[in-house]
């Protein structure tokens, strides 16, 4: 049998009975075909804010909201609720030491109004189209056109259409959906859609193992190999800020997450190996839900927003668990994780901070290893599914990272879903 380009072939040998004797026959050869990560590309809609002016703009918006809903009419009581909500932005919102920027498109969007006549606060930072808030319709409309401006930056110059495209988001589902009507406009007609929805932040590796499957299962499977699956990352998370909430884990959320768009490329190796480039080849995946942990983080559809709550719980959770899932996860790729981890990289979604720091402790790695991780918390917030793309893409390029470092991802989600990717840096 002759190997299909771009792969290798693995022939399982059975016993057969024959009168003879017994006599060893070979089954046909399965193809398996390594696949890598490349092309990585972000696409920023608007410029990063700093953290502590984000928060003054949330004050005083959350301030808008409220005093709307109580219908507050006189100046002083508007103060006095907007001290009060400040003095819980100080508390609970999250540091600029350990987030400087975060991009908000959210507030260059049709929801802010500006006016002559504002005062204040409302002249600096504008006023509320819907007073409490848009409703969730209004939201996923904007959503919408947001991610179309997305695919309209990332495909502007390409003239091939790919395969297949994976889109990846926990912020905006519609239906047709914004690749389909992005893909129908270019008349990329045979570019097969796959929608990786509502995992928020581990969004990215059932996305990659979608990918990882697509590739291997046409080499393996169909008459028509699949050279290239991309997958889009359009996470607009400001556009889920809750200006009414007054829990502590509103401030958090609210503070630590920020918007993200990413694309990315999975190929075969051999079509990777075409061009000069950096990508992180797939070694293994693993995946688990930690057991009596479903309340400690959820997120679901409301009637303004998708509600996310977040428990204290959860760094300490994922630090107990983390130890053997490291270790599993390696022995898939026949690597003991305890003697070869000093020479790895971690590429760990930043949850927040409590969590790189609980994941460093318990696994004895030295700061050094989880830093991109960091810079990337720093610099951009929680993007949810969009965050650890922008650290592998960080990774990728960074050249102190050298070809064959081991690289180990992983993030962390709703269930509580702990789920990893060993990769090879090429």
């Amino acid at each position: 049998m002759t190997p299909t380009h771009g792969s290798s072939l693995v022939s399982d040998s059975r016993l057969a009975t024959h009168e003879a004797g017994t006599i060893a026959y070979a089954e046909p050869a399965v193809p398996r075909v390594p696949v890598v990560l490349s092309d990585f590309e972000r696409v920023q809609l608007t410029e990063p804010c700093e953290q502590d002016e984000l928060k003054r703009i949330q004050v005083h918006f959350m301030t808008l909201a409220q005093a709307a809903k109580r219908g507050l009419k006189t100046d002083r009581e508007r103060d006095e609720l907007g001290r009060t909500i400040a003095e819980r932005m100080a508390r609970f919102g999250t540091s600029s030491q350990y987030i400087a920027t975060r991009q908000v498109c959210v507030l260059s969007s049709n929801f802010v109004t500006r006016s002559d006549a504002d005062t204040g606060t409302t002249r600096l930072y504008g006023g509320l189209r819907t007073p409490t808030g848009e409703l969730l319709d209004a939201r996923m409309s904007l959503f919408e056109r947001t991610a179309e401006t997305v695919f309209e930056r990332i495909y502007a110059e390409s003239t091939a259409a790919p395969d297949d495209i994976v889109h990846v988001s926990c912020s905006g589902y519609l239906s047709p959906s914004p690749v389909q009507i992005y893909l129908s406009k270019r008349g990329w007609y045979r570019t097969a859609v796959t929608h990786s929805y509502h995992m928020g932040c581990y969004g990215a590796f059932p996305a990659v193992r979608t990918a990882l499957g697509l590739v291997g299962s046409s080499y393996a499977s169909l008459p028509r190999p699949k050279r290239r699956v991309d997958l889009v990352h359009t996470e607009f998370l400001s556009l889920h800020f809750d200006l009414l909430g007054e829990a502590p884990d509103n401030f958090v959320t609210s503070t630590l997450f920020a918007d993200g768009f990413i694309k990315y490329t999975a190929s075969p190796e051999s079509e990777f190996a075409r061009g000069a480039k950096n990508g992180l080849k797939i070694l293994a995946l693993e995946e688990r839900i930690l057991p009596a942990s479903l309340p400690e983080m959820t997120l679901r559809p409301g009637p303004f927003q998708f509600d996310m709550s977040l428990s204290k719980k959860v760094p300490f959770l994922i630090r107990d668990s983390v130890a053997d899932f490291v270790t599993s996860l390696c022995a898939q790729a026949g690597c003991d994780f305890e003697r070869e981890k000093a020479a790895m990289v971690f590429a760990i979604h930043p949850g927040g901070p409590a969590i790189l720091n609980q994941i460093r402790n318990k696994l004895g790695i030295e700061e050094s290893q989880i830093a991109i991780s960091r810079e990337v918390l720093h610099r951009h917030g929680n993007m949810a599914s969009a965050t650890a793309p922008h650290i592998w893409q960080r990774v990728a390029d960074a050249p102190d990272v050298r070809p064959g470092t081991k690289v180990l991802s992983m993030a962390f989600g709703p269930g509580l879903t702990v789920i990893g990717a060993l990769f090879e840096k090429l």
